[in-house]
């Protein structure tokens, strides 16, 4: 099947990002992966999924299925859990739970390449717990609490792994048998399992039963305990043959001083008659701590994690800082997706829209470049481009829809129409006022003048006249001014000197003596009025 010549870090099962390869069986090939959910979580899990080689073969599918339909009901400590099975492009993989360790096998061949014995207390201690999770496979009930006679068969070391925590999981159950499920049977011919871990009734391909677990685990323990395997051979049917024929070798025959009590052990687990062995998985457990406490050697978990680390150096520590790199190239990978160009773009609210259209529309105010942080409009990235619409270029806002550039020019209008009508108010409110007793009858305010200088002063200021002095109008009820010859609101009225002359000795304060003003004559003109009456004149609202 493509999909499995396809795998490779970063692809995608289901649920689970795959992120290294970690090891490959006859089977399958592990993978590490992470499981992504919500708010941040991810979980490190173990997939494994089916060689290419086997894949198109109905009866490796079944085994392989079977496993997961099997090791999925065990919950123990010293069994690897089975989190999910799903299936992808015809690609049937495994979710297990993720061991930071090695197989008991790696770890053996690692301690005799550097001649470093696996100390028999650190070997019974790991019998014991590989012990307990085999005793809870063989104990499972189905749903009608039905025992299923689970029996493992591929019990060896590469399916038994030591965490560096010291932590010992039994994996692999794709040659398990269980009662009433066909899959599990041996057909004529065919052996399931590794042929060194075999007992004599399997390789006869007879019937099996727990007791079988019990002779492979002997072998495993045999292994630890003296290094040498108890009826190996040339190949693997000379291997078959002394499993099935050559009587046990006593450990002691080669090594006097090797524990009586564990030789006991090691001779009642390796019967040719099932019937002599260790009926369960308990009561080998029970021997073998029995042999821990005649030896008065104490063992825990965290003992086994010392010397797993011990004799594997920094292998642990290495994988996991591929593992990290993994993780890391994967998130790199999804922030390349996630600002590759082509993504969508952010969304903008609509609300958000309609405010800065009315500001940078409105023309009540000159519109900046730049925006403070503070203000709402700031998360929008500046742009080159001219708006369009004719909306101004260089602002910090893109470009919205035809619909929120009519309503900003709506605003706009309205605005300028209430700036007309207050200046209007303002107007009359200055016109309507009633004079001071010496205005005219058109209503127009005249404050009152300055008083005239002392005749003795050398020059004689002349009032100063409006170079174009507003013409009243006959209207038959009454004078009126033309409000556009009106002078500015802000233009204060003027007394016989400019705004900024003083008479000369004009004090303010306590003394304080202006210089002398400097006057200007002017002519009035012909036709002016005789009234020097001083009217506003009004063209801004001012503000």
């Amino acid at each position: 099947m493509t999909q499995h010549e396809t795998l490779s870090p970063g692809m995608v099962l289901g649920r689970y990002e795959l992120l290294l390869p970690i090891a490959q069986g006859g089977m399958a090939t592990v993978w590490a992966a992470r499981q992504k959910g919500s708010r941040g979580f991810q979980k490190t899990v173990a997939i494994k999924t089916m060689l290419p080689s086997i894949s198109d073969d109905p009866q490796f599918e079944q085994m392989f299925l079977d496993e997961a339909s099997l090791a999925a009901r065990i919950h123990h400590p010293n069994v690897a859990e089975i989190l999910d099975v799903g299936e992808q492009d015809e690609t049937i993989y495994i979710v297990m739970e993720w061991v930071d360790g090695e197989a008991l096998s790696v770890l053996t061949k690692t301690a005799k390449r550097s001649n470093v014995p696996v100390p028999q207390r650190i070997a019974l201690r790991i019998v014991r717990q590989a012990c307990a999770g085999l005793h809870a496979a063989h104990e499972l009930r189905d749903d009608h609490d039905q025992r299923l006679d689970l029996v493992h068969r591929d019990v060896s070391p590469q399916n038994i792994l030591v965490s560096y925590d010291g932590i010992v999981k039994l994996v692999d159950f794709g040659v398990a048998k269980a009662l009433g499920r066909a899959g599990g049977e041996t057909t004529a011919g065919q052996l399931k399992g590794k042929v060194p871990y075999m007992s004599p009734e399997q390789a006869l391909g007879q019937k099996v039963d727990r007791r079988t677990d019990v002779f492979a685990m002997g072998i495993v323990l045999y292994r630890l305990t003296t290094g040498l395997h108890p009826f190996l051979g040339e190949n693997d049917m000379a291997t078959m043959k002394n499993i099935i024929s050559r009587p046990l070798l006593p450990p002691r025959m080669k090594n006097p001083s090797f524990p009586v009590e564990l030789e006991r052990v090691l001779l009642t687990c390796l019967k040719k008659d099932p019937n002599e062995r260790y009926q369960t998985m308990l009561e080998l457990d029970a021997a073998l701590e029995r042999v821990l406490a005649l030896s008065g050697a104490s063992v825990v978990d965290d003992d086994i994690g010392a010397f797993t680390r011990s004799v594997m150096g920094d292998r642990g520590q290495k994988r996991r800082a591929a593992l990290r790199d993994a993780v890391r190239a994967a998130d790199e990978r999804a922030a390349g997706i996630v600002m590759s160009p082509g993504a969508a773009q952010p969304h903008v609210h609509e609300a958000v829209s309609d405010i800065a259209i009315t500001r940078m529309n409105s023309a009540l105010t000159s519109f900046p470049t730049s925006m403070p942080r503070s203000s709402s409009t700031s998360i929008f990235p500046p742009s080159s481009e001219p708006y369009a619409d004719g909306a101004m270029s260089g602002s910090l806002l893109p470009s919205m829809p035809p619909r929120q550039n009519r309503a900003g020019l709506f605003v706009a209008l309205g605005a300028v129409t209430a700036l007309s009508l207050a200046g209007t108010f303002m107007f009359l409110r200055t016109t309507m006022e009633p004079r001071a007793a010496a205005g005219n009858a058109a209503g127009n305010v005249a404050p009152t003048p300055p008083s005239p200088p002392a005749p003795t002063q050398a020059t004689t200021p002349v009032a100063v006249q409006t170079a174009a002095a507003p013409q009243p109008i006959d209207t038959g009820g009454g004078t009126v001014l033309d409000i556009n010859d009106l002078p500015s609101a802000d233009t204060k009225p003027e007394a016989t000197t400019k705004r900024d002359d003083k008479p000369a000795g004009t004090t303010k304060g306590a003394g304080a003596t202006k210089p002398a003003a400097t006057t200007t004559a002017t002519t009035k003109p012909t036709g002016a009025p005789t009234s020097t009456t001083w009217v506003p004149r009004v063209t801004d609202p001012g503000f």
